[in-house]
């Protein structure tokens, strides 16, 4: 079969236009480091140029990060103090509408105060690490519950209009080209402006956020979702977002965020169930 000289021609030039945008993106991508060089998401140093190829993160700050490990709580992530425990005192007291949840960090110390730049300061560039740590500290669980659709906690739009973009939402696309999972930033949507909730408890909580959340009806390909947020405290976001989602038929939900608050010591033993893990990660 001949090839027409004009196809010749075509693909020709279709090989020189790709070849051209990817060195342009390469001398984009230069420049902005030089312009911009690479930050520690912890102390917010300057990594050196060799280290900034190869991890996300100082190794002075490395050893440091608060991983999670086991005991952890069966339901949400948290980290136990005592082995034998398998659920922390929020998930005994509380029916939470998610399946399981699972965080790459404890929310305290210098993880803290990199996720209140990455929000606050338009610190974007710590997303990379972000979204690379959550994919490692719940790539078992992500095996067990083969989520078929990835879904961000949505911003109302005030809060987006003032921050300038959903923090969720760039960590799903991130987590997504990690993982392979398909990502729907259209999904569920925030149609009620909540205002800050810092200072409320978790009742407080559920009551403000209560009907915050709407749902596109989901594909037949979506019925196991992963939700994606920045940290999780009480539950009362996820669950608010869960119920939306199960209203709509979402039969299993799970999710993952970068960090977790502290669980209490008064938890139960269930001995006969098969509690998921999370290794111990050293390297970032």
């Amino acid at each position: 079969m001949s090839v027409e000289p004009r196809e010749t021609f075509d693909k020709d030039m279709r090989i020189k236009k790709e070849k051209g945008n990817m060195a342009a993106r390469k001398i984009g991508d230069t420049a902005v480091r030089l312009l911009y060089p690479p930050r520690c998401p912890l102390c917010d140093q300057i990594r050196p140029a060799r280290s900034a190829q190869y991890n996300l993160v100082c190794e002075s700050c490395r050893p440091s990060l608060p991983w999670i490990s086991e005991p952890a709580c069966m339901k949400c992530g948290k980290p136990l103090a005592r082995e034998e425990s398998e659920y922390c005192e929020d998930c005994m007291r509380t029916r939470h509408l998610f399946d399981q949840g699972r965080a790459a960090f404890a929310y305290s110390g210098a993880l803290r105060h990199s996720v209140y730049r990455m929000k606050f300061q338009n610190r974007r560039d710590y997303l990379d690490f972000y979204a690379e740590a959550m994919v490692r500290a719940g790539q078992r669980c992500l095996e067990l519950w083969h989520p078929q659709v990835i879904v961000p906690v949505p911003m109302h739009w005030k809060k987006r209009a003032t921050r300038g973009y959903n923090q969720s939402e760039l960590l799903a696309v991130r987590i997504s080209r990690l993982t392979g999972i398909p990502c729907d930033k259209k999904l569920l949507r925030c149609i009620r402006y909540t205002g800050n909730q810092k200072e409320l408890n978790r009742r407080e909580r559920l009551q403000n956020l209560k009907g915050s959340f709407a749902v596109r009806m989901p594909e037949p390909s979506q019925e196991r979702v992963l939700l994606i947020d920045d940290v999780y405290t009480t539950g009362s976001t996820m669950d608010e977002a869960a119920r939306a989602l199960r209203d709509a038929g979402v039969r299993q939900i799970y999710f993952l965020t970068i960090c977790t608050g502290k669980g209490k010591r008064h938890a139960s033993s269930v001995p006969d169930r098969a509690k998921p893990r999370i290794r111990d990660q050293t390297r970032m």
